[in-house]
């Protein structure tokens, strides 16, 4: 039977619904002492160059702002003064181009948790638009674009649903070659499982998952076929049982249907932040998709719905 015809009730569904009511709040909170924190401290033995003026924390919190109300960098600078003229502070706010130059310097300080224990990995990838000419030109025209206009965001997601490894790449990648940068970002280790779909299929990466005693689960192609027949690979063994019992048999002997995990996590990014990257160059762009996803993590874990199985 497809798990598609299972059905499932939220058990939690009263505080989930205050969880979700929390998420779109428009009040923010500060603490009483944030303002210290404001601007840089000037320590003792300086590098060359110019001291920061402004913090890291100052910097992540603007862009923290942006991101979520979806900000040009100038809306941004008088969204804040705003809020400091109803809060009563006199700071001084940095402008656009200071916050454009310090974007991935002061993100890269944001970290993704890594798998505990024994748990799977599930791994996918999307594509999030940038700033650029728009996809209907070239099919309303018939020309060929020379400048894409996307990136693709390769996510690792783990039992609780939360990402723990992220990669951005330009359109030409391969999504199988992303599978070691993921798992060691993830801390994959001996005996946890990988989840992906039919494009992550490939001898390589069942050899790279071997030698790291990773369990692939990874259905292959509808006509793949056994490489060798004195071969038992666990991908000969996958192609066989399919052949012998079916696919959902498969699914359903593996919890395939963990597979979901990343599938909703991509929803639900592109549903809060949008799907498309406000920064223009390619360090921001990977600055932006690595607060996405942390953000997304803290949004996760003010709670997610509790299911089960609907008798």
């Amino acid at each position: 039977m497809s798990n598609n015809n299972k059905k499932y009730k939220v058990t939690n569904w009263r505080e989930y619904n205050a969880f979700l009511k929390q998420r779109g709040s428009l009040t923010i909170w500060f603490s009483e002492d944030f303002d210290q924190s404001w601007l840089a401290v000037k320590e003792g033995k300086q590098d060359r160059g110019r001291p920061f003026i402004y913090s890291d924390s100052s910097m992540n919190l603007m862009l923290t702002l942006r991101r979520i109300f979806r900000l040009s960098l100038r809306q941004l600078t008088g969204f804040v003064e705003s809020l400091f003229v109803l809060i009563g502070k006199v700071l001084p706010i940095p402008e656009f181009s200071r916050l454009s130059k310090r974007m991935n310097r002061s993100l890269s300080a944001l970290r993704l948790p890594s798998l505990e224990g024994a748990s799977h990995l599930v791994i996918d990838s999307t594509g999030l638009k940038v700033f650029g000419e728009k996809e209907w030109l070239q099919t309303k025209h018939g020309k060929q674009y020379q400048r894409k206009v996307w990136r693709k965001l390769h996510i690792g997601v783990g039992k609780q649903g939360i990402i723990v490894a992220r990669e951005m790449t330009n359109y030409l990648t391969d999504d199988r070659a992303c599978v070691p940068s993921l798992l060691n970002q993830a801390g994959a280790q001996d005996g946890n499982d990988l989840l992906a779909d039919g494009g992550y299929d490939s001898h390589e990466v069942y050899n790279y998952l071997a030698n790291k005693k990773i369990k692939p689960i990874i259905p292959p192609p509808r006509h793949a076929v056994i490489f060798s027949a004195n071969n038992p690979s666990l991908r000969n063994q996958t192609i066989d049982y399919i052949k012998k019992k079916g696919y959902w048999a498969w699914c359903n002997k593996n919890d395939y249907g963990r597979r979901n995990k990343v599938e909703n996590t991509f929803y639900r990014l592109k549903t809060i932040f949008g799907r498309k990257i406000l920064s223009r160059n390619w360090s921001n762009q990977n600055a932006e998709t690595q607060l996405m996803c942390y953000l997304l993590n803290r949004m996760t874990e003010l709670g997610m719905p509790k299911t089960v199985k609907a008798i």
